[in-house]
């Protein structure tokens, strides 16, 4: 297994787990830089035009196959890729091939198997992230995403796959996502101005993400998304709220995240009048 060292990276963080096990041991001896050179291709590329007041985190994890040699040798994975938080993708099918001395380099107009899956989910992550300084801020990146994976589908022989990524990222800007996007910003401009001491303002932010949650709920109690965004957040939404002097907004948080109820019922015994 290959994991190298948390990395600080001025715009993406690139934490890849990757491992080799499953490899034939040819294989696993000529895969051993493999790692290394991805984390070398997205730390070594300016992803922004702004820096960040924290690089964006880049998490994947993948299980390599060796698939076969014809002219270079093939190798196919899943994947598991993830901001370490509340964005999380599950990928069935990468497929690429890879010499040793292979250089990665950028390149937005040839399609490359390897550099463009790498890109695809890097934009997705960083317009993820963007969305939490500004109001549908990270628009451009996800733009970006959908044209990878839009010109990735006519690849003559590395194709599969990213019919998949390209309906992941169009959800991403369907408007019927939008509100999700809408109550992330809400939720992380909140946090900020708590941090910042500013209790009222960030109480009535986070009380329009609760709402937007409850919104959500309602069209679609089993969505994942509200789940995973809870599991994340829920100890944040609870503190926030700290000061309430109704418990109303307690019992919304019960309600659509059940799994947290110790939680939200401690911080509802100690308002002032509960």
């Amino acid at each position: 297994m290959f994991q190298p060292p948390l990395a600080q990276a001025q715009q993406v963080k690139p934490v890849f787990q990757i491992y080799l096990e499953t490899l034939p041991l040819r294989q696993q001896e000529e895969m051993r830089g493999f790692g290394r050179k991805l984390t070398d291709y997205v730390e070594g590329w300016d992803w922004l035009d702004e820096d960040l007041p924290e690089p964006v985190v880049f998490q994947l994890e993948a299980f390599l196959a060796f698939i076969g040699s014809t002219v270079k040798t093939q190798y196919g994975s899943k994947l598991t890729v993830s901001n370490g938080l509340d964005v999380k993708f599950l990928d069935r099918w990468w497929f690429f091939e890879f010499e040793q001395d292979d250089v990665l380099k950028h390149d937005d107009r040839q399609f490359h198997p390897l550099t463009w899956l790498i890109d695809y989910y890097a934009h997705l992550l960083i317009g993820y992230e963007l969305d939490k300084y500004d109001e549908f801020g990270g628009d451009g990146h996800f733009r970006r995403a959908q044209q990878i994976a839009m010109d990735a589908r006519f690849s003559q022989d590395y194709q599969k796959g990213w019919d998949e990524r390209l309906e992941v990222v169009e959800g991403v800007r369907n408007e019927v996502y939008r509100p999700f996007r809408r109550l992330r910003w809400l939720f992380y401009r909140g946090v900020g101005l708590y941090r910042q001491k500013n209790d009222k303002e960030a109480r009535l932010l986070c009380r329009q993400a609760v709402d937007i949650l409850s919104m959500l709920y309602d069209q679609n109690a089993r969505d994942e998304r509200i789940k995973e965004f809870m599991a994340a957040h829920y100890l944040q939404f609870a503190d926030v709220f700290k000061t309430e002097t109704s418990p109303e907004v307690y019992r919304i948080l019960l309600r659509i995240d059940p799994e947290h109820k110790t939680t939200y019922m401690e911080y509802m015994s100690k308002l002032e009048n509960p």
